[in-house]
């Protein structure tokens, strides 16, 4: 069963995506970035950093590492995208996005905010896999060539889809 926090974060993403009219697969996260007033690039990071967001005198810019595979980097970004639509109320921060683990920095903290975190991975699932638009191209009970297709069509990577799939109860992990 879905968390009722995991349902409003999903429904936010939704809503969005329908309000800058970028809601077919596969979403553009670069124009999604661009209308929630943030500038994507592409940097030579550390290998084991994925991305970052850096909010600083009402400027957004999120960093994503080049070298990483563009499903990656797509859910960087929309992850990245999550910290600045959902926690824009917290000023001026930088957000680290290291390998699969996901930190939270700012002057005053050196500990993980876990639940910035999850909330993030949240709106970035939601945002690259709406429910209702993954769920318009099921049509029968899903396989691992489904899990492939899906994948394929919303450009994210198969374990990204099995979760989300998971999550909406449409599979059951194993």
């Amino acid at each position: 069963m879905r968390k009722r926090y995991a349902k409003e974060i999903d429904a936010r993403s939704t809503e969005l995506l329908e309000k800058f009219d970028l809601f077919s697969a596969p979403v553009d996260v670069k124009a999604f970035a661009a209308c929630l007033g943030a500038k994507v690039i592409f940097d030579d990071l550390d290998e084991d950093v994925s991305g970052f967001l850096l909010k600083e005198k009402k400027v957004a810019t999120i960093a994503v590492n080049q070298r990483h595979h563009p499903n990656r980097q797509r859910f960087t970004i929309a992850h990245e995208c999550g910290h600045l639509h959902l926690h824009a109320d917290r000023g001026d921060h930088l957000w680290v996005d290291k390998h699969t683990t996901v930190f939270y920095r700012n002057a005053g903290s050196s500990s993980g905010d876990q639940r910035a975190e999850i909330e993030a991975n949240q709106f970035a699932a939601g945002l690259l896999m709406p429910e209702k638009l993954l769920l318009a191209h099921i049509t029968d009970e899903v396989n691992e060539a489904d899990i492939l297709r899906l994948s394929l069509r919303f450009q994210v990577s198969e374990q990204a889809m099995m979760l989300r799939l998971a999550s909406l109860d449409v599979v059951e992990m194993t």
